[in-house]
């Protein structure tokens, strides 16, 4: 069964990295475009394709917490590590991604008895490192992840 257990694993790591490309590619790309209806469709794909990362990242759990189980691999440090360094960057990322990705589009929907933001207010709004320090969170991340999968310290 572990075999099975880590196959999962490693198929809801290759769902989540893929969707979740794609979101950070929208990320990206509305950076430079000044459409209210481009952001608007970029970050509409980018919200789809976080819901099937959420499915990539259960899989990945599943297969994870099941090989971990079958293999009796519950007391190493470097599973602990792994659950560790993933919850933290799952974290920091939603802390970060979150607040900007609601408020830009509530902007672009227009809300609280406001109208939709036009392209040169939005503007500013579009130039922020928030894509960046994503980027960051998450690929310091996954390298951990990685060493931690494959050298197994401790």
């Amino acid at each position: 069964m572990y075999q099975w257990f880590v196959f999962i694993h490693l198929i809801g790591l290759v769902i989540f990295v893929f969707a979740h490309g794609a979101s950070a590619f929208a990320a990206y790309q509305i950076r430079s475009v000044r459409d209210p209806a481009t952001v608007s469709g970029y970050l509409t794909m980018s919200l789809q394709a976080t819901r099937v990362a959420y499915l990539g990242l259960l899989l990945l759990l599943i297969g994870g917490a099941g090989a971990a189980t079958d293999g009796g691999l519950w007391p190493q440090p470097w599973v602990w590590g792994s659950v560790i360094v993933l919850v933290v960057v799952l974290a920091a990322m939603y802390a970060v991604a979150s607040p900007y990705y609601i408020r830009l589009r509530k902007l672009l929907a227009g809300s609280d008895g406001e109208p939709p933001i036009d392209a040169d207010a939005l503007a500013p709004h579009l130039d922020s490192r928030v894509p960046d320090i994503l980027a960051g969170i998450g690929a310091l991340g996954l390298l951990v992840l990685v060493w931690l999968m494959v050298l197994k310290p401790g």
